[in-house]
């Protein structure tokens, strides 16, 4: 597929607020504000973001016109989801893809941003797994650093604890149960020939082993080149322990398959998020991650 790389930013460009799952608020938007302006660029957002229909910033048509507003505004570089929670893909069969192809922005955020971030991926259009707003106070001031080097450079040098792999294949990185739930839609053909980066937040230790195993009965994990395995936080379980550890079941599917295992890589709903340019080809070699748009 031809790829359609986003325009690098520059000092005093416009990045615009999107709220395509849960409803935005003044201190989150104030907060992507305060990072954006400190980091040189300028702030948009459109007031529709602080709408509230349940949990969710507005009616599926409102986030639509909203998402698609910051498409079509001219001004608008990079388009930057405030927050996660649920929703995204309610709406993204129905955002305005087309023009995004024949004008392209970077969209940043992750979470169950994960849905817009691969959709993005099958347009051909790179994107960035980052940090969102809502949790920019806690993210290692770093990570965010990282992230507007990459909107400003398309490059990006990442260590890994592996020093023995060498091989090329597209990043595909995202939320577990978000790829789970949208594997096998447009959004998520396949994942051949992909260095998987995977992380999750608040599921039962038993669900994350269901997940990775429907997705390795169905021929996900046939093609891989490598999984990089990055921060599963805030796991439950019951009395009566599913298995000896969360490693352990993240492990096990992967190694039954010879799919290359990478752990410990610093992402996820954590302080500790680090960006990846998803939807490129990436190089390991020697335990060094080379990208570049």
């Amino acid at each position: 597929m031809k790829q359609r790389i986003p325009a690098l930013l520059n000092p005093g460009d416009v990045i615009g607020l999107s709220a395509t799952a849960r409803f935005a608020t003044m201190e989150m938007v104030d907060t992507a504000k305060k990072h954006i302006e400190a980091a040189g660029y300028k702030c948009y957002f459109h007031s529709s973001i602080l709408k509230k229909d349940g949990q969710v910033a507005g009616s599926i048509e409102e986030r639509i016109k909203a998402f698609n507003h910051l498409i079509e505004h001219n001004d608008v570089r990079a388009i930057w989801n405030i927050r996660g929670g649920y929703g995204s893909a309610d709406i993204v069969d129905d955002v305005n893809w087309e023009a995004l192809k024949l004008a392209p922005k970077w969209l940043v955020g992750f979470s169950d941003f994960t849905t817009f971030l691969c959709h993005a991926n099958q347009h051909g259009i790179p994107a960035i797994h980052a940090p969102m707003p809502i949790s920019f106070a806690l993210t290692d001031p770093k990570h965010l650093q990282q992230t507007f080097e990459l909107l400003s450079t398309g490059k990006q040098s990442v260590a890994l604890q592996s020093a023995a792999l060498s091989l090329k294949g597209t990043v595909i990185a995202g939320n577990l149960s978000v790829i789970y739930s949208i594997y096998g839609t447009k959004s998520l053909p396949d994942l051949k020939h992909c260095i998987l980066f995977l992380e999750d937040l608040d599921e039962y230790h038993y669900h994350i082993d269901r997940m990775l195993l429907a997705l390795k009965r169905k021929g996900a994990f046939d093609e891989l080149q490598a999984v990089v395995l990055g921060t599963f936080s805030d796991i439950h379980d019951h009395e009566i322990k599913w298995g000896l550890s969360i490693e352990n079941t993240l492990a096990k599917h992967f190694k039954e398959l010879r799919v290359p295992l990478i752990t410990d890589f610093p992402f996820g709903h954590t302080e500790n998020n680090w960006p990846l340019l998803t939807g490129t080809e990436a190089t390991i070699e020697n335990g060094i991650m080379i990208t570049e748009h």
